[in-house]
């Protein structure tokens, strides 16, 4: 992941099953000096208000390869990078779940 030209190591989520754009962790963002303006919200199951701020298009480096999309913020506790079925349908993802990898 990177917004310039230092890369940064991030733990990804693959949710086929999540409608929103692909996030990118509020503390990852503020590690990198990533700030936008609000871009909306998002409510979690449990009933949770997330707000989402837009910080622009990033590079993540998925099997090799530069990919260039714009991210929202998000507090995410877990993952630093979430991407969901949007990015799937775009980039015609392929989760490989024998190896571990998610190809294009």
């Amino acid at each position: 992941m990177c917004v310039g030209p230092a890369w940064e190591c991030a733990r990804l989520l693959v949710d086929s099953g999540d409608e929103l754009p692909p996030l990118i962790s509020q503390s990852l963002a503020d590690q990198m000096g990533l700030h936008g303006p609000l871009a909306g919200g998002a409510t979690q199951a449990n009933g949770d208000y997330h707000p989402l701020y837009d910080v622009g298009q990033l590079h993540l480096g998925l099997n090799g390869k530069a990919v260039t999309k714009n991210f929202l913020s998000a507090p995410l506790s877990h993952y630093d990078i979430k991407l969901g079925e949007s990015w799937l349908k775009a980039n015609l993802g392929i989760m490989d779940h024998a190896h571990g990898q998610l190809w294009q």
